[in-house]
This record gives C-alpha cells, sequence and structure tokens, in this order.
C-alpha cells in the first residue's frame, strides 16, 4: 500500500511538474530570442537610411552579376601581362594576338569598374602603350593587383 501511495505521488508530481518545465524552458528560450532580436533591431536602427540603401543596393548587384568576375578578369590580366612580358621569342603574330587579348581584358575590366578609356579607337605604337599605362594605374587605383609582389630570393 506504501508503494502504491509513493508511486500514485510520484506520477502527480511528474504530471503537473513536467509541463511547468516545459513551461520555464520555453519562457526562457523566448527571453533569449527577444534580448537577441533587440540586439539586431538596435544595430539596424543605428545604420543610417543611405547605409541601408547601400546595402540594398549592393546586395542586389551581387544577386544580378553578369559577366566575368573581377577576380577572374584580374587574373586574366596577371597571366597576358607576364606572357607579354617574357614572349620575346616568340613570333610576331604571337606577340600582336597576345597584346589584343590583353586591351581586350583590359577593356572589359575597364567596362566593369565604369573606366573611361580608348582601346576601342584603332591606334597603335606609343599612343596604345600610353592608353595601357594609364589604364593599368588606374586599376591599381581601384584595387586590382596587376603586378604581383616581389619575392625576397627574386632579383630586381
Amino acid at each position: 500500500m506504501a508503494v502504491q501511495l509513493g508511486l500514485c505521488v510520484l506520477a502527480i508530481v511528474i504530471m503537473a511538474g513536467l509541463p511547468i518545465l516545459i513551461l520555464f524552458g520555453q519562457d526562457t528560450a523566448a527571453r533569449r530570442l527577444d534580448r537577441t532580436l533587440r540586439t539586431i533591431k538596435g544595430r539596424a536602427a543605428e545604420r543610417t537610411f543611405e547605409e541601408r540603401l547601400e546595402h540594398h543596393r549592393n546586395v542586389r548587384a551581387l544577386k544580378n552579376q553578369r559577366g566575368m568576375p573581377i577576380e577572374r578578369l584580374g587574373a586574366d590580366l596577371r597571366r597576358l601581362r607576364h606572357l607579354i612580358q617574357h614572349s620575346e621569342h616568340h613570333s610576331a603574330t604571337q606577340q600582336e594576338a597576345l597584346r589584343r587579348a590583353y586591351d581586350s581584358a583590359l577593356a572589359d575590366t575597364c567596362r566593369m569598374l565604369a573606366i573611361e578609356h580608348e582601346l576601342d579607337r584603332p591606334t597603335a605604337g606609343i599612343e596604345r602603350d600610353i592608353e595601357r599605362v594609364r589604364i593599368e594605374a588606374n586599376l591599381e587605383l581601384r584595387g586590382i593587383v596587376l603586378t604581383p609582389p616581389r619575392r625576397h630570393d627574386q632579383n630586381a
């Protein structure tokens, strides 16, 4: 009889206590969530309207990208530039093809970054070289690395 009474009391405690523990756990989780949401809203409120608008435009631009990624264009420019610098043993046709490919990659990068260029005009010789140098400097200013950093073991 005492065993049955003990089991009955235990059953009542479990049936009454379990929902209370569940509600307590749920309330604790809800408070954490509220605190997190307030923190996020506080950060969002700290941003100005212009910052939020710029963020929205940047996200939209990333979603609607067209063309080759800028990293790929930068890598192509570095590769082609290296090939041009070391093409003294190639034929004149191969050298001209490398220069045209480099000019095309430069023009694509300029279009992507909205940089004015004159590579579409039929220029040649020193004028073309000056335009390439001007564009390369402009790209370097915009963060496109065209010249890899020199290693310590390389000679100048």
